[in-house]
């Protein structure tokens, strides 16, 4: 039997709490909207938002999450989107699809970005600026720092910036 022949049962699969009726339906949807990215985008978010209203377990959410995030590829600014509703879909509910690890690997990435543009821009960054980028730890924040220093025109404005993102915590 191929998947195709449980496309006529996608209202039913939607519906199951049976982790392969997530697979075939993330499998269809693929498919289907392989053309209509935006199409994709809304149904990669009903997808990753049932694994949570189906009641799985963290770890089962991760997994399925991995083989729909897999399968159902999106462009970047499309990722970034669903990146964003689905962060939303987690604070409302408390839930985080990402692991704690996976958090805060990010946001050292974030935090070395900042770093790597300054030094790219204006050679050796200074200690100062290192260890305050190293203390940010909201992802917004730092993802407008990392703006600002592709942006600012030296190494002492962007300390300036700085400055004033911290004072406003």
């Amino acid at each position: 039997m191929k998947l195709l022949d449980y496309e006529s049962q996608l209202s039913e699969l939607e519906q199951s709490s049976n982790p392969f009726s997530v697979i075939v339906v993330a499998h269809l949807q693929a498919q289907a909207t392989d053309e209509d990215m935006e199409d994709r985008l809304k149904w990669k978010l009903k997808i990753v938002k049932g694994l949570y209203e189906r009641g799985y377990d963290r770890e089962d959410i991760l997994e399925l999450f991995r083989f729909i995030d897999w399968v159902m590829t999106l462009p970047a600014a499309l990722e970034n989107q669903f990146d964003d509703e689905l962060s939303a879909f987690e604070e409302e509910r408390e839930m985080p699809y990402v692991t704690s690890v996976e958090r805060r690997a990010a946001l050292r990435t974030k935090q070395s970005s900042i770093i790597d543009a300054l030094e790219v821009r204006f050679g050796p960054v200074p200690d100062e600026i290192t260890d305050q980028v190293a203390q940010l730890h909201d992802a917004e924040q730092l993802q407008a720092l990392f703006k600002d220093a592709i942006l600012v025109e030296s190494v002492d404005a962007f300390q300036k910036l700085l400055d004033e993102n911290v004072s406003a915590r």
